[in-house]
Order: structure tokens, then C-alpha cells, then sequence
């Protein structure tokens, strides 16, 4: 038998107006933060400049803002009701991530939120490294997923495949300059060698990693749900929770059509509330 999967709550136009009077008013209040080629007609935008003229062909209408650096986001201080940052923050380094949270904060209004959705969940894919589990990173048969790489992703050895899940300009299979690249075999011991503490290993693989603008898809610093809260702490945030794929404290971000779709399976989510 295939059992029908499960669906989600629908938020149509009508419930927009109803709430903001106009789309026009709706998006000064709600942003996707690197919404890439999204679109959704009650929201606004913000991503990088386009970083290709195949990229600029497909990217959704935006605000161009560089995450990747200090800058104050465009927008005043209270006056937005959500934002929403999906497949982001992996790939920033951890200062500019700390700065884009204490950005949300200024400009969320009392009672805003801010949904984060990231992964890989760096506590699962260490699990599955832990029990060399290499189907975990299935998308690495897919030679047509990321663009960057030098040769066949399906060659990798399972210490590749979460190397360059957890920090890509540091694999030899990424096209990205690092001044230190590791390959499986001293991957391998670095991993035995950090058996009991993931977490300082993960901090070395990814210090000092500079954001790569031709390969704006690396992944650049680890997350799971604690380090997530305890950065949207530092950023000013009390009330910071864990939460689940579709299960948004904000009603508009429960609808499946437009959120929560870039690898649930292995995502971890958590919202901010000011």
C-alpha cells in the first residue's frame, strides 16, 4: 500500500489581505532572507547580488543585500512581523551569521519571529559518520547537484562526503582555494582523534573559511539546534525555541507549498521570538 503523505494548511491571498489590506503592505512586514529563486506574492526578498548571469536569469525579484558581510540589513528597526531564513546560514561564516540574527532582532516588532531552517544537522551527519553510514549523504550520487566539485562525487570516501558537508572549500573535491585541504585518509584520523569532542573538531574544520562568491553553495560553518539557540541568544533574543518541519509558531509559515522544502530530512529548525 502507499499511504498518502501528509499535507499541510493552505494561507490564501484572501487571508493575506485580510491581515496586511494589500500586498504592497504585506511585504514590508515579511522577508525571506536568501530566498534565492522563491517567490511568494505577501513577501519580500533579500539575497546576494546575483553572483552569475545564468543566477541573474532565475533569481527571484529581491533586495540585494551582501550577507556575507557587517551590513545593517535595509530595513528600519520594528517594523517586520517574520522573517524566514531557509538553507542560509551554513553557508556563512559564524560572525556574519551572529550579525544577520542581531539584524532580525532590530528590525522584528514586539511579538516577531524569526524562523531558521538549516542543515545538515551536524549531530546527525556525525552519527552517521560514527556508524559509517554512507547512503546518509545520499545526494552525492547526484553528479548534477553541485556544480563546484572536481570530479565524480560518487568517488568519495564516506570522510569526504562529510567533509565537504560540514566545510567545502576545505575538501580537495571542491573547486575553492583554502590554504588547507584535508584528504580522506587525514580525515580520518582527525575524526578518531576527536571521538569524544565533535564539536572542536568541527570548530577547527571551519575557522577562518572565507566566503568563496563563485561558489556561493559551500557550506562554511556547522549548526545544530543548541548552537543555533545559543547564537540567537547572544544576537538579543530570550525567547528562542525548537520546532519542527511546517510546525511555525507564525500561522503564514505552516503552508507547505512555500515553506520548509529544502531537505527536511535532515534539517533543523528553530524560531526566535521578540
Amino acid at each position: 500500500m502507499i499511504y498518502s503523505r501528509p499535507s499541510s494548511i493552505q494561507i490564501s491571498d484572501a487571508d493575506y489581505l485580510t491581515l496586511y489590506g494589500s500586498a504592497a503592505k504585506a511585504k514590508k512586514r515579511l522577508y525571506n532572507i536568501g530566498a534565492g529563486t522563491w517567490i511568494q506574492d505577501f513577501w519580500t526578498n533579500i539575497d546576494l547580488p546575483p553572483q552569475t548571469e545564468a543566477f541573474a536569469k532565475i533569481q527571484a525579484p529581491c533586495i540585494h543585500h551582501d550577507l556575507t558581510t557587517q551590513a545593517a540589513l535595509p530595513i528600519e528597526t520594528g517594523t517586520v512581523d517574520a522573517f524566514y531564513c531557509s538553507h542560509v546560514v551554513e553557508h556563512l561564516p559564524d560572525d556574519t551569521v551572529l550579525k544577520l540574527m542581531a539584524e532580525a532582532f532590530r528590525c522584528l516588532d514586539k511579538g516577531g519571529v524569526f524562523r531558521i531552517v538549516t542543515g545538515p544537522c551536524a549531530d546527525l551527519d556525525w552519527d552517521a559518520l560514527m556508524r559509517k553510514d554512507s547512503d546518509w549523504w545520499y545526494w552525492f550520487s547526484d553528479t548534477n547537484l553541485n556544480k563546484t566539485v572536481k570530479k565524480d562525487m560518487r568517488l568519495m570516501s564516506i570522510y569526504d562526503q562529510w567533509l565537504y558537508s560540514v566545510a567545502t572549500p576545505r575538501s580537495p573535491w571542491s573547486e575553492s582555494a583554502c590554504e588547507k585541504k584535508y584528504d580522506s585518509d587525514e580525515i580520518r584520523a582527525l575524526v578518531e582523534a576527536n571521538i569524544s569532542d565533535p564539536y572542536k573538531l568541527l570548530d577547527r574544520l571551519t575557522d577562518s573559511l572565507q566566503f568563496d562568491y563563485a561558489c556561493a553553495g559551500n557550506h562554511m560553518s556547522w549548526w545544530n539546534a543548541t548552537k543555533l539557540q545559543e547564537y540567537l541568544r547572544k544576537a538579543g533574543f530570550s525567547n528562542v525555541r525548537i520546532s519542527g518541519y511546517g510546525q511555525s509558531t507564525l500561522k503564514l509559515m505552516r503552508d507547505l507549498a512555500y515553506f520548509d522544502q529544502t531537505y527536511p530530512q535532515i534539517s533543523v529548525y528553530v524560531e526566535a521570538l521578540k
